[in-house]
Order: C-alpha cells, then sequence, then structure tokens
C-alpha cells in the first residue's frame, strides 16, 4: 500500500533510495507536464500517486513543490498575467491539490481491501473529486468562466488525470527497481 518511511541509501550511496531523489524527479515531470498541458496540470494523479506510495510528510511536499513549479512555469513561461486575479487562482489551485491529496490519503488505506486496482482507481478518484471541488469553491468570489466548469472539460482534465496515472505509478515502479525510492512495504 504505502512505502516505509525507510529508504534504501547507505551511508556509501546517500542519494539511492533518497525520497528527495524522488520528488526531484516527480516535480521535474510535473514541470514538462505544465508547459504541455498548463491548467490541466495532473495534481490528481500526483496526490494520488503520493498517497499510494509515499509517507505522508513526502507526498506533501511533493504536491507543494508541484503547485510551486506549476506556478512558476505559469508565470515565467507561459505569461499569466501578475495580477490579483491570477495570484488568487494560483493559491486556489495549491489548495485543491493539497486537499486532493488529504482526499487521497484518507482514501487509500480504506480500499486496501479491495485489492490493488481497486485501491488505485478510487484513489484516483478521491483525489480528482477533491481536486475539482476545491477549484469550485473559489468561482463563488474569483471571477472565471462557467465553461470552466462544464462537463466537457472537467472530462478532459479526468482523462489527463487518468492517462498520466498509470504513467506515474510505471515511472514508481521502476524507480523503485533502480534504487531511487524505497520499495513498498
Amino acid at each position: 500500500m504505502s512505502s516505509t518511511s525507510r529508504t534504501n541509501s547507505s551511508p556509501g550511496n546517500p542519494s539511492l533510495g533518497s525520497p528527495w531523489l524522488w520528488i526531484a524527479l516527480l516535480a521535474a515531470a510535473s514541470v514538462l507536464l505544465s508547459f504541455r498541458l498548463s491548467c490541466a496540470t495532473p495534481f490528481a494523479a500526483l496526490a494520488a500517486l503520493a498517497a499510494l506510495h509515499m509517507k505522508r510528510s513526502d507526498g506533501l511536499a511533493l504536491v507543494g513543490l508541484a503547485w510551486a513549479l506549476n506556478q512558476i512555469v505559469g508565470f515565467v513561461f507561459l505569461e499569466y498575467p501578475h495580477d490579483f486575479q491570477s495570484y488568487a487562482w494560483g493559491a486556489a489551485i495549491g489548495m485543491a491539490a493539497l486537499a486532493s491529496f488529504a482526499a487521497a490519503s484518507v482514501v487509500a488505506p480504506r480500499l486496501a481491501h479491495f485489492g490493488q486496482p481497486a485501491m488505485m482507481a478510487g484513489t484516483l478518484a478521491a483525489a480528482f473529486v477533491a481536486y475539482q471541488i476545491a477549484v469550485y469553491v473559489p468561482a463563488v468570489v474569483l471571477p472565471s468562466s462557467e465553461l470552466a466548469y462544464a462537463w466537457p472539460i472537467i472530462g478532459q482534465i479526468a482523462l489527463v488525470n487518468a492517462l498520466v496515472f498509470p504513467g506515474l505509478l510505471l515511472a514508481h515502479r521502476s524507480a523503485e527497481l533502480l534504487g531511487l525510492t524505497a520499495a513498498r512495504a
């Protein structure tokens, strides 16, 4: 279900198995996704992966770092406007990413007895629903387009998360095999 807090590092090679190396690699991948997907960065998929395979503090670090890098990409490279609305929506997206991780962290252990596929799917679904609710709430006070909450857009974002999630799981398994992260308990 979730990885142990121990790492595979040894005194002679502290980088192998370091959760920070793995967090950095995932965060770097999120930067690439931010360039490609912009507002559809799959925070729910990252949150679900973190809830399934990382201890809570590492998962929070991953989600927070991925959000921060996403904002840097947006403001520096994709030329998001530097105004109150953009900053407020950036903060709302950060809170939604954290809510997504919190929901996934609560759901994952409760689904463990249903088997690995059900636990993974349920954790991703919980992360996605929490994220969507958390980005919808600020729309009450922040300007936004009603189209952003239309079913086709939500479906597109769900599809992005559903397509990225297996890739993240595969990357995680590969990282385990390479000793970049601790094996699951």
